[in-house]
């Protein structure tokens, strides 16, 4: 046997793994396009809105929970993803938990989208800083048959506000427009074709 020439073995052993990258490169797309839709499709159904209550600092600088539920809903009204559902703002817990889970429970019947995946708001301020996040929650499962409500999409950040609660319900509304950008996109064919 003849002895094989160096450079000729490292071209050899350099070419599967070259063709194995430029497999990957083909698979990328539909790796990510399956990410995408496990963490937003659900064939354009409607959502549910959950803004969770502010504290004391952000009254200080005139900000309020329904400016945040103002800014999400009209977003999502818009994307005709909305869908009402008894406010846990309407009741005071400590009081109305029972009449509150009765009413929910009544609109849960009623309705049959009540599975329906929900877009979660979250917004703090502490003295000059804030912190936005805003989370799609849906309904998932595994392999062995277990089930759980998981946090499949955020987005967050954290700033300074300037006394200024425009600012902030500006900062959710990126993170919106965000969300929105990439859900319509995954359920683009359940949607309708995009407005031109």
């Amino acid at each position: 046997m003849r002895p094989v020439p160096a450079s000729l073995a490292l071209a050899a052993l350099r070419a599967p793994a070259a063709a194995g990258q430029n497999a990957w490169n083909g698979i990328k797309p539909s790796l990510e396009q399956s990410r995408d839709r496990f963490q937003l499709f659900n064939a354009c159904r409607p959502m549910q809105l959950q803004v969770e209550g502010l504290g004391d600092d952000a009254a200080e600088i005139g900000l309020t929970g329904e400016a945040l539920q103002a800014a999400a809903e009209s977003r999502l009204r818009a994307a005709r993803l909305y869908l009402p559902s008894p406010a846990l703002a309407d009741f005071d817990l400590e009081i109305d938990l029972e009449k509150w889970v009765a009413e929910y429970q009544k609109w849960a019947t009623e309705n049959p989208l009540y599975d329906a995946p929900v877009l979660y708001v979250n917004v703090n301020v502490f003295g000059p800083a804030f912190s936005v996040s805003v989370r799609y929650l849906r309904l998932v499962s595994n392999a062995f048959g277990h089930a759980g409500v998981a946090t499949t999409w955020d987005a967050a950040s954290t700033g300074t506000h300037g006394r200024g609660a425009g600012y902030i319900v500006s900062a959710l509304s990126r993170h919106l427009d965000s969300f929105l950008a990439a859900y319509l996109r995954v359920n683009e064919e359940a949607c309708g074709a995009p407005a031109p």
